[in-house]
């Protein structure tokens, strides 16, 4: 996972090892959690008691443009001067994919604030369904009249007066070269050299990649076809830009290489990332994977810092470790009274929680401000300032609110939440009609109540999310279930046991 480190010293009166220091300590953390740092970001002699810090703001550009994965800080206040300003910029950085290490604080998770986050997770992504139909619909009545429904529009296009597609005599030559070069047999990355060499750009006006170029190969509008949703299909309801026996030759040149593509990287989960522990260092294993001599894939943990050496845990086999843990997990769900006792913690917990709402304000102020800047736009397109700049900036805006606005309806949902014991009650109990096979049940039922496990070479240590279970396993144990058939790991559909995959390595 590629990292970045934001460093800071708040006044004059410290000195520049501040700094260094606080990278150095980072580099330490990114070495034990298998990080790759690729880039410092460092304001020196800088308050923490406003956000107009130049790298501080550069680091949010980066990570809006996806430069990274992690963003490793000494302390949260590295990140905002007060709550409101925390909360937003961890929002911002979320929105992007990215996650956030603290090197000098470390910020557990109660087992029952965990839970209670998977509950309201769970009621927030219904309620938010259920808002979002009203707002498809008016989507759809505009989708049947082949109008653009909002985002980024493909390359080659505008819309007119009525929202309708119309050409864009600018950009559709591009957009023909495009398919007239994969059809000829061009390569994805020939075709980004040579239209970067020309000096052609994006809608954005940045250059190409292969991620643009792959979502405009693949669109359909560019025969005329308009689609919505997999709801809405309406031929020659788009002037068209490539004919369509070229759209058909470049969807089987497109197919056969994803297919080869598939076949060289075909992707892996890896259940207990971030929650097991090599049982003799502490540190955090990640999956790997490794060919044998006849060719045959292996998927194991290993110890982070045994890669570098630090260590001599041995591997463990992937699903060897994860059918285990699933089977205790499993265990514990069909425990009725165990259910009950974790419900009646959680809504304790729920219930002594003080409501903050400095995150539902910080996010209430931004949306304010992204439609004061509509706002001002319009009144800009009114006088007459209408141009390709005005119209990306309006598209960014309005995606902006769009995020924003269901960004609130999940914190708002949070504050006002009523929760009652059986709420919490019902929601555990569909764990219990899972089919344990199907590998995003797995994910939610070890996300939900998995805390960490510590592996050692004769025994496992499993912390669930409720107060006070530790449990130590021993490896004998478990294969002397297995032996006498008492317990048996579930095991994936896409994979079959074998006596080798049930030993530690």
């Amino acid at each position: 996972m590629n990292a970045v480190v934001y460093a800071r010293f708040s006044s004059h009166r410290q000195g520049e090892q501040s700094i260094e220091g606080q990278v150095a300590e980072a580099e330490r953390f990114a070495a034990l959690h298998d990080l790759k740092i690729v880039h410092v970001y460092a304001d020196r002699a800088q308050t923490g008691r406003n956000d107009n810090r130049e790298q501080f703001q550069q680091m949010l550009s980066d990570a809006a443009k996806h430069a990274f994965d992690a963003l490793i800080v000494w302390k949260t206040d590295r990140i905002g001067r007060n709550k409101e300003e925390i909360a937003l910029n961890k929002y911002h950085l979320k929105k992007n994919g990215v996650k956030i290490y603290y090197v000098a604080e470390a910020i557990p998770d109660t087992p029952e604030g965990i839970i209670l986050e998977s509950v309201i997770e769970g009621m927030a992504a219904y309620y938010s369904e259920q808002l979002s139909q009203n707002v498809r619909r008016g989507m759809r009545a505009s989708a049947m009249k082949a109008q653009c429904t909002g985002g980024t529009r493909p390359l080659g296009y505008t819309t007119d007066e009525n929202k309708k597609f119309i050409i864009d005599p600018k950009h559709a030559p591009t957009v023909k070269l495009v398919f007239d070069l994969y059809a000829q047999g061009k390569t994805v990355t020939e075709i980004v050299n040579e239209l970067n060499a020309r000096g052609l750009r994006t809608l954005k006006g940045k250059p190409f990649t292969h991620n643009s170029l792959h979502r405009m190969l693949k669109n359909k509008k560019y025969i005329g076809v308009y689609s919505y949703n997999n709801e809405v299909c309406i031929e020659n309801a788009i002037p068209p830009i490539v004919d369509t026996e070229t759209f058909n030759k470049v969807q089987e040149h497109l197919k056969y290489n994803q297919k080869a593509a598939a076949h060289k990287k075909a992707k892996v989960d890896y259940l207990l990332t971030e929650k097991l522990f090599c049982g003799k260092c502490g540190t955090m294993m990640v999956g790997v994977c490794g060919t044998s001599k006849t060719g045959t894939r292996h998927h194991y943990y290993i110890c982070t810092a045994q890669k570098k050496k630090l260590c001599t845990k041995k591997a463990v086999r992937q699903l060897w470790i994860e059918n285990v843990v699933i089977d205790y997990a499993v265990e514990l769900v069909n425990d009725e009274a165990l259910l009950n006792e974790i419900a009646e913690n959680t809504y304790q917990y729920y219930l002594a929680q003080n409501t903050d709402t400095s995150y539902t304000k910080s996010l209430q102020k931004a949306y304010q401000d992204t439609e004061k800047s509509i706002s001002n736009l319009l009144k800009a397109i009114e006088a007459g300032i209408f141009n390709e700049s005005t119209k990306a900036r309006m598209d960014e805006l309005e995606a902006q609110k769009a995020e924003l606005k269901s960004a609130l309806t999940a914190a708002k949902l949070k504050e006002d939440l009523s929760l009652k014991k059986e709420d919490i009650l019902e929601f555990l109990h569909q764990f219990t009609q899972m089919d344990y096979t199907d590998l995003e049940s797995q994910k939610r039922l070890i996300k939900t109540f998995i805390n960490s496990v510590f592996v050692y070479d004769d025994k496992l240590v499993l912390t669930f999310n409720y107060s006070g279970d530790k449990r130590t396993i021993t490896i004998k144990e478990i294969d002397a279930g297995l032996q006498q058939g008492v317990r048996i790991p579930k095991v994936k559909a896409h994979q079959k046991p074998s006596n080798e995959c049930l030993r530690v390595f």
